[in-house]
């Protein structure tokens, strides 16, 4: 009983959220509505039979019932992701619309404890979705990806892979999504990336490229530009303890390639860094960064000066060349960041102190030759009742607000920079790369 309440819960929401299309007059239609409604819910829960509703447990498409145009013929297919008892307890249910009444086109089958995840991409080139599933396996650290293209309620699986990580994106610029694959090495220490995109009628297994040797457990996988035009995956994976690093996979001559990789040590050195900087478009301008972390010299007797770094921000041609952009102060546990003048990094030194009497602020300066310090700006993060109004006072500027947090700074005289260009170099560090453990 309680499945069926949950169905006609989901139903019912399907179809007042816009997922169906009437004309004016249908509105009004509530006897037709209604018995359209009953025909999907007697279909859905002919076809559930004794199963139990398992939804995909990772973004983006979690839901249990889900509705997309697989075969491009304009009418949404309806996909139930179930599970039964036998073999192959996994099940999606393909239910399609034929003269008003649902039926069950298709039925996917697949081992495993639970659906990871649910995704739709362009692969063939031809009107409709593909349908990506993964699939856990038992306790294993890879899981299982299968991928079905559907034409007249007839599914076809056009390839299947275990896998630890992947992505989809266009990586060849045809305009057909791409499937990148990271996998463990069975036979090595080394995990390696594999390349799929469709030819000749199917979807074909390009290449394959490795990691760089030391390279652990995947942090992080980002698709983006590392030129106007030029697609690539960065993929950052624990080094140690303490570190990152980076390879960046993309097409060189159309050869699928780690171009950050020495081929005779296996090892992308450049791009070891300390967690948890990761890489991005730091300026904007669509193409993605690489970051060099740098340690700044500490103060004897300023602990708070220890443990700081530089950040130096470079882009990578296709043939791994390196280009340096810019340089920055992160402070992520304040949550966020400054551009810094290139008059500022060859004797940088930041202090997160207590300034002004008890009030806390990261002060940055320039270290003598003396070895005095010339406070170049100093910025401050401020809560609570009297946030805004101690963030306005005398010689202080206001740089933003976020939530409850009052951001500002005090200009040191020895700083060319005016209250403008301090705002426009001031900025938030975006949520997703903020400090984590994940």
């Amino acid at each position: 009983m309680k499945y069926k309440l949950l169905l006609l819960s989901l139903l019912l929401v399907l179809l007042l959220t816009g997922c169906y299309s009437f004309d004016s007059d249908a509105l009004y239609a509530l006897p037709q509505r209604s018995q359209e409604y009953r025909e999907l819910q007697n279909a859905v829960e002919s076809a559930l039979g004794n199963g139990s509703y398992s939804a995909p447990v990772s973004p983006p498409n979690r839901q249990i019932i889900q509705q997309v145009d697989l075969d491009g013929n304009g009418q949404e297919e309806i996909l139930v992701f179930c599970k039964k008892d036998g073999e192959r307890p996994l099940k999606v249910l393909i239910l399609r619309k034929e003269e008003e009444r649902y039926t069950l086109a298709c039925t996917l089958e697949g081992d495993g404890t639970a659906f990871d995840s649910v995704r739709y991409a362009q692969i063939d080139g031809v009107p409709g979705m593909e349908l990506l599933i993964s699939r856990r396996i038992g306790e294993q650290v890879q899981q299982f990806l299968s991928i079905y293209t559907v034409t007249d309620g007839t599914a076809q699986e056009l390839m299947s892979s275990a896998y630890s990580a992947y992505t989809v994106l266009d990586l060849d610029g045809d305009q057909r999504d791409d499937i990148f694959v990271l996998r463990a090495n069975a036979d090595g220490p080394r995990a390696y990336a594999e390349f799929y995109r469709f030819g000749d009628g199917e979807l074909q297994k390009d290449a394959e490229a490795s990691l760089s040797t030391g390279a652990e457990s995947v942090k992080r996988i980002l698709t983006g530009q590392i030129a106007p035009g030029v697609p690539a995956v960065f993929v950052a994976s624990a080094y140690d303890e303490n570190n990152l690093i980076t390879d960046v996979f993309t097409l060189n001559q159309n050869v699928f390639t780690n171009i950050t990789q020495n081929s005779e040590s296996g090892q992308s050195v450049q791009t070891v860094r300390n967690y948890y900087v990761y890489s991005t478009d730091i300026d904007n301008d669509g193409v993605i960064e690489l970051p060099q972390t740098v340690a700044l010299p500490a103060v004897e007797g300023d602990s708070g000066s220890e443990d700081q770094y530089r950040i130096i921000w470079y882009n990578l041609g296709a043939d791994g060349s390196r280009s340096d952009k810019m340089s920055t102060y992160h402070n992520f546990a304040e949550g966020w960041f400054l551009y810094l003048p290139e008059a500022w990094c060859q004797d940088l030194v930041v202090s997160k102190r207590r300034t002004e009497g008890s009030l806390p602020g990261t002060e940055i300066s320039v270290q003598n030759e003396d070895g005095s310090l010339t406070e170049l700006v100093t910025i401050y993060s401020l809560t609570g009742d009297q946030a805004k109004t101690r963030s306005e006072e005398e010689g202080r500027i206001l740089l933003g607000q976020r939530g409850e947090v009052y951001y500002a700074a005090r200009l040191g005289e020895a700083s060319e920079l005016d209250e403008e260009e301090l705002r426009a170099r001031f900025s938030f560090i975006s949520v997703d790369l903020l400090p984590n453990e994940g």
